[in-house]
Parts: C-alpha cells; structure tokens; sequence
C-alpha cells in the first residue's frame, strides 16, 4: 500500500515538473519571438535542444543585437529555476493571500491554463518569498562555476545593480532584455529611456501587485496607480512646503545636537571623544524622531530622556511616553521599529498565519503589528478632533490632517468646508499613507546619514574641505544652530560643498537601488544613439540606479582612480568635487563635451524644477546638474518621491550641525595592538607611518564593506560586518595629518 502511494506520489510529481517545463519551453519560445518582432537587428539565430552535450548551459538561447545598446539574452537554466520559483510563489500566494497567480503574464498563450507553471525573472526578483531566501541561496549559486551562471544568475539577485554595478551594461549597453519563460525582463542605465518611461505613467506603470506587503495597514501613495493614485499624491503633497520645511529644519538640528549627546553619554566615551560601533542605529533613531514630531507631532524621546512638563500637547502623552500605557503591550516607538525592521514578514504571512506561529520572532511581529495598528487608530482620533475643534494648522506640517480633511471619515457637517476629491480616502488610506510616510521618511534618510559620515572619514581631505567651508558660510551666524534661519541657510549650505558631499553619497549608495516599471504593449523607446526600438508587451522593467550612477556618458570623471589602480574611471570612488562646476579637473569649461553631461547654466532647459514644480532644486546655480535620468537617488518623473525636500532638508542640517564642531574618523582600534582599553594614548603616541598603515586597514574593511556587503530587504544596509568611526571635537583628530 505504502509502495503505490509513493509511485503514484512520484508519478504525480515527474507529471508536474513536465508540464512546468514544457510551459517553459514554449513560453521562452514565445518571447523570443516577441523579442524578434521588435524591429531590432538580430545576430544569431537560436537553436532548440542543440548544446555540445556539456552540460545544461550549452542548451542555450542567446540572442545579441548589434545595436550595442539593447541585448536579448535567453537560457535554458530557466527550465530548472521556473521550477523552484514556481514552489517559492505557491507557497507565497497559499500563505499570505499574496495576488501572485493573479499577476503572471500567460506564458503560453490567451487559451492555456499554464500561467502559474512559469514566473519571470520579474516576478521572482519581487516575490517577498525570494527576497528573505536569496540572502541564503544567492551565495551558493555563486559558488557554482560561471560556465552554469553566466549570466542569468547576475540578474537573480534582489540587489544585482548594487553588486554588479555598471559591468553588464558596458558588456552589454546601457539597456539590455532577458527573455525569460514568464515574460521579458529588461535592465537599465541610461539616462536617456529612464527619464522616457519615467514620464510616461500611463504608458509604463507601477507594478503595483508587488507592493501587497505595504498596504497591511491599507492602501497608500506607493502601492496605488492610476487615478486612485493621483488623488493620494495630490491629498499627501498638501503637506509638502516651504513652511512645514522650516518645521523639519529646526527639529532636524536638534535631533543632531540629542544624538550627540547620547552618543557622548556612553560607557568609555565623552562629549569629546565617541567611539560608535555602528552609526545606523542612531542615524535611524534620529530620523525617526524628525519625522514622528515634524510629520505628526508626536515627540519621541532618547533613551534617558525625560518629557518636560507642557512640552508634550493633549492627547498625545501615550505616544511619548517610555512605558506602554492603556491596554498596549509596546510603547509607539518599540512598535515602530518592530515593524519598520520586520514588516516583511507580513508579505510571507497573511494577519491571521502570522499571529497563529509559535515562533519568537513572529510572536513579536505580530505584537508590534497590533500595537502599532491600535495606535495610529489613535493618532487618527486625536488629529480629528484637532480638526473638529480648529486647532489644526492649515500650513503646518502634518502628514495625516490632509488626508483625514480629504476622506469620509470626518463628520457630515465638517464635509460642507472642505473640498472633495473624486474618490474619497476613508481610514485604510490615512493609515497606509501614515505607515509609508514613518517608513519612507526614516530609513532612508538614515542610511544616507550614515553612509555620508563613512565616507567623510574616508575621505580625509574632502571632510576638512567641507569643515572649512561650513566655517566660512556660518561665520556671520549665531553659534547656535537652532538659530540658523530657514530657508535662506539651507539654500547657501546646500549650494556649497556640502550639497556636493552629500550628492556623491547618494549618487553611489543609493538606498532604493531599483525602481519597477512595467509596459503597457509594446512601446518605442529611443535610444541613446537616436535608433528607435520596440520594447514587448508586459516588459517588466528596473531603473538601476547604482548603474546609471557610474555610467561613464552621464557623469564628470577622470580616467583614472587614486583608490583601485588599473580602473579607467573613478566613478565607484567618492568625489565630491565632480559636483563643483568651478574644479576644473572635473568641468575645465564648465560643460562637458558630451551631451548627457550638462550644468545648470541658469536657463529651464535642463532643469527639472521648470518640469516638475515639486522637484528637488537647493539653489544649485553652481552645482553640476546631471541630465535628466541620470541622477534618481529619489527616482524620476511624477512618480517621484514628494518627500525628496524633505530629506534634504534634513540631510543638510544634521550634517551641517554635527561637521560644524565635531570631526569624524575610522575606528581602527582593532589594529591597534595592546591598546588594553586605552585606545586614545596608544594612537597619539604613534607615528605618522604606524597611522597610516593602521588607518589604510581601516579603510580597506570599509570599502569592502561598501562595495560587497550591503543588503536589505527594501534598502540597502550594512547586514554584516559594521563601519565604526570615531567623533570627536575638531582639534582633537588623531589622523588629521593623513592625506
């Protein structure tokens, strides 16, 4: 009995498997076809179950055009992975609700049922399965031998722009397709088709059945298309202005002046000298607390600091408070940052899987998913009555008044003085938009903090010149910073170095490295060269920032690098002074010869203010502006983040008050032998030779760190091994004579 319930197992199983690969046969089949039909001249015409007999690899379907700037390239290891992704994605759609099957192209035509049988690369990449389970399999498959892998295993990855950066787009062209069973996937760095899809919204879309694991508290401005889409941006941009701007300015430099302090608070350290093992974790707490009281008015506290009386409005004493008050088991900030960190989990797991797992972790995602649900219900009934009662600022910044002003949840009377939209926002709407908006407007903003600082202490020489120029500009001001009038300060900072400083950290560390879009039909783009092609219908589709980044044609750069000798550019490296338009090694006439290298030159013709009235513009007149495509640390065209002032903002604040009066080195203290805990006499007494050597360790694991082993499930981190500095007031430098 035992025996035909195996065999009749087994049976079922091979039946499967060969279905799974004859939809993928002919689904790839397909889309080459599609490929073919795009008006493109092709080399090479690909042969079917033709190899040399090696191995699997040599079943292969590669197709080049010699149009050097779109390549095809189809293989047969899609038979074998459209298998595992296809038990990936069951599992993912049976346990979370996920609208996996639903979201599939047809692989085999209007008339077969075989949709399912087969996923794009797409789709894979996505998959909130795949994303968790690449951190552990992605290794392995790289450990096979690159005759198997090449090169379908680069575009696997979650984050393979980040690892590959600009290498397969100079092989291949700065936009290349991967024909694959389930669809069409293409790669892309040029400026050029970026800025074409980007606007066009109607043409090219949001992948929006990937973006499920973000609407758990409802329905928001990232996960919406269409028309629902533009009545949150335009409810949610209400909010955004030069007046809400000077709220984020003022609370951002105290941020950086408590985050000082809680780092000189320390054990072993001082308000002189800090040693911080790993910056994000404050950068994040920071951030937070900027967006918490400057977005909704809720101030959140340091660990050790205590609310003053007064200090904390009405009703909002719950949300401040270090102790979970009423019948919550987290404070708001402990539910927080439960699921800012583990909100993946809810894209594996539907609500109700989730809260029944007896495991530790889900136990805790759960409850910090309850908390901070019951929470924002909260915060939603004490912004009402604000609004009932009057005492809502009508130009303050408040990310959720325009949307509660805006919905059907209001009272009927309220609704006679307020304008409608044409698709109302209820409570879902408030809430998914108030999660997105602590999310978006935290983390990122983090990891550019403290991968600017990482690379300040990198770049010893560009940090003085930044200091010094923070000195020159701030000279005529107050000493306090909370004194720093808005915006008039901002415009002069940002404009200076340290727009510059700030700028290259964003253009090579880009938190979000990829950014979606999918065709609607087939749709011509025209390419760098002139040459019009046809891109297939359902074309799934990334922007890959972290290449367009470092493509040679976009930005200023040397042909050489002082850091990796025997690189014929220095664009991985960090160079603030390609930004200036007066360096003339980087702008010897302040334009470059190519025509995707443009300044600002005063006139609307490259500028993405004159297109986009919300656009990102800190009075750059002297700073080099990227053409447009280029540059999309915050993405491009109207889909674009509308908190991108925001977190400038921000950025140029915290940097501004901390470089104002503190310097900040590598922690290389474990290179320093013997130091026993005394680590600040035994690096003064070194000499200048034993520092060095010391600091280029230091700096070697850093950039190791930088360029191999960040990661994220939505944004790039340090996942391993951490980058520790040491702050100190400036004068107090260990290593301010290294060069």
């Amino acid at each position: 009995m035992f025996g035909l319930v195996y065999g009749t197992a087994l049976a079922a199983l091979a039946a499967w498997l060969a279905w799974a690969v004859i939809g993928a046969v002919i689904g790839l089949r397909r889309n080459i076809k599609a490929a073919r039909e795009s008006g493109l001249r092709i080399c090479g015409t690909p042969e079917l179950f033709m190899g040399s007999g090696r191995a699997v690899e040599d079943i292969a379907l590669r197709v080049v055009f010699m149009s050097k700037e779109l390549v095809l390239l189809g293989n047969f290891h899609w038979l074998w992975l459209s298998v595992y992704i296809l038990c990936m994605d069951t599992f993912s759609s049976e346990f979370a609700g996920w609208r996996g099957a639903a979201c599939l192209p047809p692989v085999m035509g209007a008339d077969c049922k075989l949709t399912t049988m087969c996923i794009s690369t797409a789709h894979f990449i996505a998959s909130m399965t795949w994303l968790p389970l690449s951190f552990v399999l992605m290794p392995i498959y790289r450990s096979l031998p690159s005759a198997w892998t090449d090169p379908w295993l680069r575009t696997l990855d979650p984050i393979w722009s980040y690892r590959e950066l600009y290498a397969p787009f100079a092989r291949y062209g700065d936009v290349f397709l991967v024909a694959t069973p389930g669809g069409c996937y293409m790669g892309n760095a040029s400026p050029t088709v970026i800025h074409q899809i980007a606007t066009r919204r109607t043409e090219w879309v949001k992948p929006i059945e990937h973006y499920g694991v973000v609407e758990h508290f409802g329905p928001n401005v990232v996960s919406t298309e269409g028309s629902t889409w533009r009545d949150h941006r335009r409810v949610s941009n209400a909010s955004f202005n030069e007046r809400s701007n000077a709220v984020v300015w003022k609370e951002s430099i105290r941020q950086a002046g408590e985050m000082v302090k809680a780092w000189g608070g320390r054990v072993g350290n001082s308000q002189e000298v800090m040693w911080i093992a790993d910056v994000y974790p404050d950068a994040a707490t920071a951030s937070l607390h900027i967006i918490s009281r400057s977005g909704f008015g809720v101030k959140l506290l340091w660990p050790g600091e205590e609310q003053v009386e007064g200090e904390v409005e009405e009703g909002y004493e719950k949300f401040s408070s270090h102790e979970p008050m009423g019948a919550h088991t987290m404070t708001f900030k402990e539910s927080l940052h439960t699921m800012l960190r583990d909100f993946v989990w809810m894209g594996v797991f539907s609500k109700s899987t989730l809260k029944k797992l007896p495991f530790k972790r889900t136990k805790v995602v759960w409850e910090g998913y309850a908390n901070l649900d019951t929470y924002l219900h909260e915060l939603l009934d004490v912004k009402k009555a604000a609004i009932a009662a009057g005492l809502a600022e009508k130009d303050a910044l408040d990310l959720m008044v325009p949307l509660i002003t805006a919905s059907d949840s209001l009272p009927t009377d309220h609704h006679k003085n307020v304008p409608q939209i044409p698709t109302p926002i209820g409570t879902p709407q408030i809430l998914g938009n108030a999660f997105i908006f602590l999310f978006a407007g935290h983390e990122t903003t983090a990891n550019s903090l403290t991968f600017l600082l990482i690379f300040l202490a990198l770049n010893l020489p560009a940090q003085r010149r930044l200091q010094h120029t923070l000195d020159a500009l701030l000279a005529s001001l107050p000493p306090d910073p909370a004194q720093w009038p808005y915006p008039s300060t901002f415009h002069k900072l940002g404009n200076s170095y340290l727009g510059a400083c700030i700028n290259e950290q964003l253009r090579l560390i880009t938190s979000v490295t990829m950014v979606p879009k999918r065709s609607v039909g087939p749709q011509t783009l025209v390419l760098d060269d002139g040459k019009v092609v046809k891109v297939p219908a359902d074309t799934f589709q990334h922007f890959c920032a972290p290449s367009v980044h470092r493509n040679p044609s976009a930005w200023p750069h040397v042909k050489s690098s002082s850091r990796t000798p025997g690189k014929t550019n220095d664009l991985d490296d960090f160079v603030p002074e390609r930004w200036i338009l007066e360096d003339e090694t980087y702008h010897p006439h302040q334009a470059s010869s190519s025509s995707n290298v443009k300044p600002n030159n005063g006139n609307n013709d490259n500028n993405t203010s004159a297109q986009d009235p919300d656009a990102l513009d800190i009075g750059a007149a002297t700073l080099f502006r990227p053409a447009p495509g280029a540059f999309i640390p915050f993405s491009d065209g109207p889909r674009a983040c509308l908190g991108r002032r925001f977190a400038m903002v921000e950025l140029v604040a915290v940097i501004a008050t901390l470089m104002r009066g503190y310097s900040v080195e590598l922690d290389v203290r474990e290179w320093v032998r013997g130091h026993e805990g005394k680590a600040e006499e035994t690096l003064k007494g070194m000499g200048m030779v034993e520092k060095e050597e010391v600091y280029g360790k230091a700096s070697k694991r850093a950039w190791e760190v930088l360029e191999g082993e960040l990661g994220g499930l939505v944004t790039l981190q340090c996942v391993g091994r951490k980058v520790g500095v040491r702050v100190c007031q400036r004068g107090r430098e260990v290593f301010g004579g290294l060069v």
